[in-house]
């Protein structure tokens, strides 16, 4: 069984706590605080790994957590960080968040896209180890010369995290059931799919490496199981592996010359064409080859009628716009349609030969013809960021913006039984002190004042004896 999709939480290492210590040797005068810092949390790492075929590895484990960070000690010694953990998944795999928390605390609604894992050692930080706590040497200023206490070491990072593999392949087989599409794979490739005398044979996506030149030049074939009409709208089995196609470079488009699976051949194939392009436009835009296959089971005449017929259809098609017969590469002209249109046997293997060696130097092509975009891509990314941005009255200027709004931002509510203080600042501050320690209030309620909740608190109407909860902390208001 092929596993594309899974669920798996993660979870951060918790900073260690910050060590309350004072140096006390004998002829050391004025040893003074000396308490050192807790370690930092340890992360989690997603690595894009080659070797992994699909996902099955998490439906045995699903929950992972990175090493603690350690506390402090004297002598101002930090303490070690936690270890952070990298987990394998294949290449292809999207990692999507799922209930994310907002900045107020409050769980958003949706997901959203953390990282699309495409190449080989590609890593992604998925979530963050907690900040070790400062020792209590940290404190020391003019007035406060001997603190008593310390910073505790702050939560990690934790979340769910939805797993989703679209296969990575060059090009990849598109047709309705039974039009041969494993048939193909088995002849070109390594690769072994089952093949039957009955439609559906293909449950589940398989990948094989073909080889084009004699200097052992290759591409990756991808084949999905078979697509029905309506399949873009959940209908039949094909629709759950579409998504596996997307990553594909260039569809070959098998037709049964037959007709044994939907009677007309040129019928079915604009069946397909309409469930790509209502799965997705990605889809739809892919560069297509069109393979008439199984001209060993239908005489001569027909199988030229049928290769005359497909030409005019795709001639039309690319006269009318369609992405599928229009692309180009780096400004180079599309393919001729003659081309574009190649019956074969994938029982004999006539036609397969010349299939092959047309097909492997077009991909190379698109290859080339991605790699160049991208490069283009980021060299005007970098020439933007190289440069000021210019005012429209051509005086050049520098755009300064203040960065970490949303590290201190926090909501003021007034309630029937108080005031309530929400935000991601205050949340990871008064969760770093022992609120049973009166010396670490006091610092706390400094830093409360500076950071401006205080004031917010007055302007709602706060008034001394208030009751104050600050994200689960119960104060009282002075």
């Amino acid at each position: 069984m092929f596993f594309d999709q899974a669920k798996i939480h993660v979870a951060a290492g918790k900073g260690g706590n910050g060590c309350v210590s004072f140096r006390r040797e004998k002829y050391v005068p004025q040893g003074g605080p000396d308490g050192g810092d807790g370690g930092r949390g340890g992360d989690v790492v997603l690595v894009a790994d080659p070797q992994m075929r699909d996902l099955q590895p998490f439906t045995y484990k699903i929950h992972f957590r990175a090493g603690v960070g350690r506390a402090g000690q004297g002598a101002r010694k930090h303490g070690a960080n936690g270890e952070t953990i990298r987990i394998p998944v294949p290449l292809g795999t999207q990692v999507w968040t799922v209930g994310e928390t907002g900045a107020g605390g409050e769980e958003e609604v949706g997901e959203r896209l953390l990282a699309d894992l495409v190449q080989a050692g590609q890593e992604v930080t998925v979530v963050r180890g907690g900040a070790g706590g400062h020792g209590n040497a940290r404190f020391v200023n003019s007035v406060r010369q001997a603190p008593r206490f310390a910073e505790l070491g702050e939560e990690g990072e934790s979340r769910w995290l939805r797993l989703s593999l679209k296969l990575m392949a060059d090009a990849g087989l598109a047709g309705l059931p039974n039009a041969g599409k494993s048939s193909l794979l088995r002849r070109l490739s390594n690769a072994k799919p089952k093949v039957a005398a009955y439609p559906f044979t293909t449950i589940e996506p398989l990948l094989g490496v073909v080889e084009w030149s004699d200097e052992g030049e290759s591409f990756t074939l991808a084949d999905v199981p078979g697509l029905l009409e309506g399949a873009g709208a959940g209908v039949g089995l094909g629709h759950e592996f579409l998504a596996h196609l997307e990553r594909c470079r260039l569809l070959l488009h098998v037709v049964d010359l037959t007709g044994s699976y939907g009677g007309d051949p040129l019928k079915g194939f604009h069946i397909i064409l309409g469930e790509l392009g209502a799965h997705a436009s990605i889809l739809a835009a892919k560069p297509q080859v069109v393979v008439l296959n199984k001209t060993d089971a239908v005489p001569a005449a027909m199988v030229e009628e049928q290769r005359t017929l497909f030409v005019t259809e795709v001639e039309r098609l690319r006269r009318s716009g369609h992405p599928a017969f229009t692309y180009s590469m780096m400004g180079q002209d599309p393919p001729l349609v003659d081309h574009l249109v190649r019956p074969v046997s994938a029982v004999t293997g006539a036609g397969l030969d010349d299939l092959v060696r047309w097909v492997g130097p077009l991909i190379s092509r698109l290859r080339e013809s991605e790699k160049g975009e991208a490069d283009a891509y980021a060299g005007t990314v970098a020439r933007a960021a190289e440069r000021p941005e210019t005012a429209a009255g051509g005086s050049r200027h520098v755009i300064y913006r203040p960065a970490g709004d949303e590290e201190t931002a926090f909501v003021v509510r007034r309630e029937k039984n108080g005031f309530v203080v929400r935000g991601r600042a205050v949340r990871r501050l008064v969760s770093r002190f022992d609120l049973t320690d009166e010396e670490a209030i006091r610092y706390l309620g400094e830093r409360l004042d500076r950071l401006g909740v205080y004031a917010a608190l007055r302007a709602q109407g706060a008034r001394p004896g208030d009751d104050v909860d600050i994200e689960g902390y119960a104060f009282e208001f002075q």
